[in-house]
């Protein structure tokens, strides 16, 4: 989050839930079969736990996964194991108190770790997310990833990304890196392959729980990467780094049908970058924006 916070936006400007359940019925009929609720928190947003039971009805609708901060999850638990949920992803990038305020700007480790605990002690496919910034937190991969030994919870180290909020260094920790730290701990460390998927994935011999690299910053996965971003505007994203190709909300709004929809849509995604670099470069092309201003918490997880 940067510092001066971010512009929020008006409640008219973001979608509301029937257009989000919408779009949804729309990306399923075009063979989506995994959805992902992120945000910023999606648990600021009144309705979430309502919405999460209206979509899990959707039969072509494979998979529900979820990424939150676990500040608000205090009662979660039980409507995660109701529905298809197939992950939690928690993002956490400390595990000491003062290190935890000062990249969240919150002093509430305590009550987010022990909802984290909550998590752990159910049967639900739980990821923590940790983003690695050099000499802020980096000190602490071994530590995340003794949290595997003994619970099943796979732990993410993610590159740190230009989408910092502007207050922290640009000196990025690899995933290249971060790999040869966690080899150097752990010798007998193997990479396990999984398809499709944005993060490199490790275990190690006798851990109940797994290590990923996301190297979104290198952008190494972008060959593999098959997924789509839609904005709470309606933007419909291609790349992580790309500006927006069409906004759907509006479309939606001006009553296009459901086949224009479906048009753009497909028409966007034919036009998908290489990877994240051509991307970030067609999007310098369109607007001046510095993107170390930007933060996840505008563009979503």
């Amino acid at each position: 989050m940067p510092e001066d916070g971010i512009d929020l936006k008006a409640r008219d400007d973001i979608m509301r839930f029937q257009e989000m359940e919408h779009l949804l019925g729309l990306f399923l009929d075009l063979g989506v079969t995994k959805v992902r609720i992120t945000g910023g928190e999606p648990f600021v947003r009144k309705g979430l736990p309502e919405f999460l039971i209206k979509i899990n009805q959707y039969e072509k609708l494979e998979s529900i996964n979820l990424t939150t901060n676990a500040y608000f999850t205090e009662d979660a638990v039980q409507l995660f194991q109701k529905i298809k949920m197939d992950s939690i992803n928690i993002s956490l990038d400390s595990l000491n108190r003062e290190v935890f305020y000062k990249i969240t700007r919150r002093d509430d480790f305590e009550k987010v770790w022990s909802n984290i605990k909550k998590f752990l002690l159910t049967d639900l496919t739980v990821k923590l997310n940790m983003v690695v910034i050099k000499g802020i937190n980096d000190n602490e991969i071994v530590d995340f990833a003794e949290l595997a030994k003994n619970s099943k919870v796979e732990i993410r180290f993610i590159e740190q990304m230009p989408f910092n909020g502007g207050h922290f260094s640009n000196d990025i920790l690899s995933a290249e890196e971060i790999i040869l730290i966690l080899q150097n701990a752990y010798p007998s460390m193997m990479e396990f392959f999984k398809m499709s998927s944005t993060a490199r994935i490790f275990e190690i011999p006798g851990f109940k729980g797994r290590l990923g690299i996301i190297a979104g910053h290198s952008r190494t996965f972008c060959s593999t990467c098959s997924r789509l971003r839609l904005t709470p505007e309606g933007i419909l994203k291609i790349c992580l780094y790309d500006h927006g190709s069409v906004n759907l909300k509006d479309m939606l709004r001006s009553g296009r049908s459901d086949q224009e929809i479906k048009t753009a849509i497909k028409d966007a995604v034919s036009k998908r970058a290489k990877d994240g670099f051509e991307s970030e470069q067609r999007t310098l092309q369109k607007i001046h924006f510095s993107k170390n201003k930007l933060s996840m918490a505008q563009i979503g997880g």
